[in-house]
């Protein structure tokens, strides 16, 4: 495993750290030394510790939050997941529906086709009638 010579929170340090990780504990560092400062109004004024125990309070509020969001967010995940299996079921049905209304749709218009076809019969029949009925009056 590689070392490395890192300065947090300004004590110098040798890491061993596996290299797929380098950049993780670089961010880290970064983070580390990031809230270093920020307390720097309080340095020679408290100890140490006392600097390192409020940077690890914020960062463990820090984590809280993330995990509280996270948790949020699959709890949100899951209410999606629910809410979207269940537009697929509706969403089924209404294609049963639709298809069952679609099959009596063509039910009916087969059965006005038949009517059409006997009104059309009728009809026929009617105009012979009627011509038949004018040929007699005008003999």
């Amino acid at each position: 495993m590689p070392n490395l010579d890192v300065t947090i929170f300004n004590q110098n340090l040798k890491l061993s750290y596996q290299e797929n990780e380098k950049e993780r504990l670089f961010n880290a560092i970064d983070i580390l030394n990031k809230r270093w400062n920020k307390f720097s109004n309080l340095h020679s004024k408290v100890s140490d510790i006392k600097i390192i125990t409020l940077i690890s309070l914020e960062l463990q509020d820090l984590i809280g939050d993330y995990e509280e969001k996270l948790n949020n967010h699959k709890n949100n995940s899951e209410f999606k997941k629910i809410d979207i299996e269940e537009k697929n079921r509706e969403l089924k049905n209404n294609i049963k529906k639709i298809n069952k209304f679609k099959l009596e749709l063509d039910d009916k218009n087969k059965q006005l086709s038949k009517i059409e076809i006997i009104l059309d019969e009728i009809h026929n029949e009617l105009m012979k009638i009627k011509k038949n009925i004018l040929d007699n009056r005008n003999e």
